[in-house]
């Protein structure tokens, strides 16, 4: 028997050592505070300093990926669902610190999203069953990882659901799997995200079980936000769920059909000034929770370039941004800045282009274009290098131009030394072929 016991011991004390430290939950709340609200994290004040996350390379570079995201002071990430690399992700965001606003996805029931997907929330009560019962699964498995800070269920489904039933029968849906989620773990926060403040009239009628909303928003329009969430009769905390620069949805367009994207300093300062003065003021008074801006991934294709902390293995303007928002250092050297991009004249397939940086150091110039009118996703995103060589007078080149029907997005690129990657765009009408 002395032998069982302590071949046991043996047995009990390797699993000890084998089970990760993780095993200790940390426990997630908000809590009123006066007339707003507090998060909290083991009883200890939180407040979210993040970006979404997708990541530059999958497992293998989370750690990397974690280091240098703590670096720049952000302390939270968010996803949009959950899959294979899940736990490493959450494994890795544990390991240096930070924690996680936990996707769970949820079908969007319009065609136009995520793989033009669209579901039926009226009539699909085996589809829903499914969502529902995938989703628990997912919440059991991971709610007890210390790295997990809160579930954010769906992303813009209201936004892109048919108006009327549709919108309605997901709100209800989603009150099904608040509460589930909420019964499976009672120890952190469930909100659900959205564009703007649609979500919130819907949720306030049938989604009274939200502990918190996910707002995601673009733009300048930041400043508005705190009244335009009482207008729509919100009565709960908010996170942004998403931020960045205006987006391609919501800009003017050129002479020729495209949107016209802001220029870098615009994108720089935004986020700055979004973080710093936009909510600084709701943080402190408690309605405003945390902040993610969009997005930290290192995909060089059209959303990257517009919005992306990275470009390939390049940092852009809203990488420093988001370190001077949460920490207030300023990147130093100053980043090159552009300053115009023209197309001067047209001939043949070439060209005549103008694209003036001011930088202190020697730059890598080089162009790119996207096609927004091509037939699928796949190639309206894709962000092709062009040939091109330097013009008779400094400042200019000559671009050789895609074989494309119709008016490319054309981008002026300039790299320096430190691996920075500053963009102007503007765009130009492909001759027609002979």
């Amino acid at each position: 028997m002395a032998t069982v016991r302590a071949a046991l011991a043996v047995v009990l004390l390797l699993t000890a050592l084998l089970l990760p430290a993780w095993d200790a939950e940390a426990c997630t709340a908000i809590v009123k505070a006066g007339e707003g609200w507090r998060l909290e994290v083991d009883g200890q004040p939180y407040v979210a300093k993040g970006v979404t996350f997708s990541g530059t390379g999958g497992p293998a570079n989370f750690d990397k990926d974690c280091e240098q995201l703590k670096a720049l002071g952000v302390n939270t990430l968010r996803t949009w669902g959950t899959g294979e690399e899940t736990a490493a992700l959450l494994n890795a965001a544990h390991k240096h610190g930070l924690r996680v606003l936990v996707g769970l996805w949820l079908r969007p029931s319009r065609a136009g999203m995520e793989n033009d997907d669209a579901f039926d929330y009226v009539r699909d009560a085996k589809g829903r069953e499914a969502q529902f019962q995938a989703t628990l699964a997912q919440v059991r498995r991971f709610k007890g990882h210390p790295a997990v800070l809160a579930w954010g269920l769906g992303n813009e489904v209201i936004l892109n659901s048919p108006d009327g039933p549709s919108k309605v029968a997901y709100a209800r849906f989603l009150e099904k799997v608040v509460r589930a989620v909420k019964k499976a773990d009672p120890g952190h926060p469930v909100l659900s995200v959205d564009a703007w403040t649609l979500g919130i009239p819907l949720w306030e009628k049938y989604v009274p079980s939200l502990d918190a909303y996910g707002l995601n928003v673009y733009g300048r329009g930041i400043h508005a936000l705190a009244d335009a969430v009482k207008q729509a009769g919100g009565h709960k905390p908010w996170f942004i769920t998403e931020f960045g620069a205006q987006g391609e949805w919501e800009v003017p367009k050129d002479a020729r059909g495209l949107p016209v994207e802001p220029g870098d300093t615009e994108k720089y300062d935004v986020i700055v000034d979004g973080w710093r003065n936009a909510l600084a003021p709701h943080v402190q008074a408690g309605r405003c929770l945390g902040l993610f801006v969009f997005n930290y991934s290192a995909a060089l294709d059209h959303g990257g370039l517009w919005l992306g902390m990275l470009a390939g293995t390049s940092t852009r303007p809203a990488w420093h941004a988001v370190r001077e928002a949460y920490t207030g250092v300023k990147p130093t050297p100053a980043l090159p800045m552009p300053v115009h991009l023209e197309v001067r004249g047209v001939e043949k397939e070439w060209a005549d282009v103008a694209f003036d940086v001011t930088s202190a150091t020697p730059l890598d110039v080089s162009f790119a274009y996207t096609f927004r009118g091509a037939a699928t996703r796949a190639e309206r995103d894709r962000v092709t290098v062009l040939e091109s060589r330097k013009g008779t007078t400094p400042g200019t080149w000559r671009v050789r131009l895609p074989v494309v029907t119709g008016a490319i997005k054309l981008y002026g690129l300039a790299k320096d030394g430190a691996g920075n990657l500053v963009a102007a765009t503007t765009s130009v009408a492909v001759p027609v072929a002979p």
